[in-house]
Parts: C-alpha cells; structure tokens; sequence
C-alpha cells in the first residue's frame, strides 16, 4: 500500500511556477532582454548570415533568400532564449534552431510537402504509370480517380509550383500530363 501512496503523492506535488505554462505563446522580451540579444546578434551577426547563407544553398530551390533569412534570424532570437552558456558554444544551439525554423516554414506554407497520405501515394503511383507510357486518361482508368483527383496528385507530389518560382522546367517536346488535363478541359 505504501508504494501506490507514495506513487500518487509525487503526482500531487504542485508545479513550479517556472515550469507551469499559462498560455500557448512565448513570453514577450523584457527590455533587459531585448537589449541584451540585439547586443548578441550584433556581436554574432557573421555567424547568423553564415548559417542563413547553408541554409539558402540547401533550400534556396523552395524557399526566397527574404524567408530564409527570416527564419535564421527568428531562430536566432529563439535559440538566444533558450542558451546556456555551461552547456556550450551558441552555435551549437543556434544551427538547431536555424534548421527547424526553416524545415517548419516550409511545412506550414508549402502545400506539396503537407499534402495528405492519400495524394502523395496517387502521385507516386500516377508518376509511375506515367512514366511508363500511359496517357492521363488511361492513369485515371487505371487508378480509379478522376482527373480532378490525378492533377491534385500530381500538384502534391511536384515539390514546387513551376509558375510560382517563375520559370518552366519543362523542355521535352510530348506535353506534360498537366497540360494533357488543361487542354482536355479547354475543350
């Protein structure tokens, strides 16, 4: 009996202020902070363009230098905060944060990357039949969908929209299986 008392008196034990949270939001920055991290991120300002420059060479195909910077420089406040001096050097941290806030932008303001199950696996399985030679009509017989279903696929599994980054990848003479659908429905 003492071991199950013992267990429910650890969970009964208050929280800690400090470790209780009262809302879904970070705190805001005193001014002592914001002082003290606008001093670190001038003092730091080569090693955040250093890290926004890799993170530009790794992800600069889907994302502007404009968001990318942001994202270094969100994350370097974010990693400031969250620094412990024993622990080690800030660029330890910071590279973490910098990398996640990046992966995190693209997550929530990419739709081919946060495309459902469903849409990424027709995708997989359109391309495929695709590649080997079948026309969409034959694609959307062949996987029962519709040619909504089959270009919303194909949208989900293109990684970046060709018309969004402004240019057009697509040099091969045979039309691509996207125009094949638009010009189905012009007629």
């Amino acid at each position: 009996m003492a071991p199950l008392t013992l267990q429910l008196a650890l969970f009964a034990e208050p929280e800690r202020p400090e470790a209780r949270c009262t809302s879904h939001l970070a705190e805001p920055f005193t001014r002592e902070e914001r002082r003290r991290y606008g001093r670190m991120y001038a003092d730091n300002v080569r090693l955040v363009r250093k890290f926004a420059a890799r993170l530009r060479q790794q992800y600069g195909h889907c994302l502007t230098p404009e968001d990318i910077n942001s994202c270094a420089d969100l994350a370097f406040l974010k990693a400031c905060r969250a620094w412990k001096p024993e622990k080690g050097a800030l660029s330890t941290i910071y590279w973490q944060f910098a990398r996640g806030e990046v992966l995190h932008y693209l997550r929530s303001n990419n739709w081919g990357i946060s495309a459902t199950h469903k849409a990424r696996s027709l995708g997989t399985a359109a391309r495929r039949l695709l590649d080997a030679g079948m026309d969409p009509v034959e694609v959307c017989r062949e996987l029962s969908i519709s040619a909504d279903d089959l270009r919303d696929a194909l949208v989900a599994t293109a990684g970046i929209s060709h018309d969004v980054m402004g240019f057009d990848l697509h040099v091969c003479q045979r039309p691509t299986p996207w125009e094949v659908l638009e010009a189905a429905e012009a007629t």
